[in-house]
């Protein structure tokens, strides 16, 4: 059906990396990526993720 799923938020550093890791544990024989629409104008390059998101 498909091979490659693409998770999406804004600022790619909390979200999005935490559905592709959750999604590549389910799923290991697809190919699973992360990013952002935003993260450079955010501000957020660099910075780390959510405490509680981390947790």
């Amino acid at each position: 059906m498909f091979n490659k799923i693409l998770v999406v938020c804004v600022g790619n550093i909390c979200r999005s990396p935490i559905g592709e890791y959750m999604l590549a544990k389910m799923l290991p024989n697809k190919t699973i990526a992360s990013a952002g629409i935003a993260s450079a104008k955010s501000g957020l390059v660099g910075k780390p993720a959510d405490k509680t998101a981390i947790e």
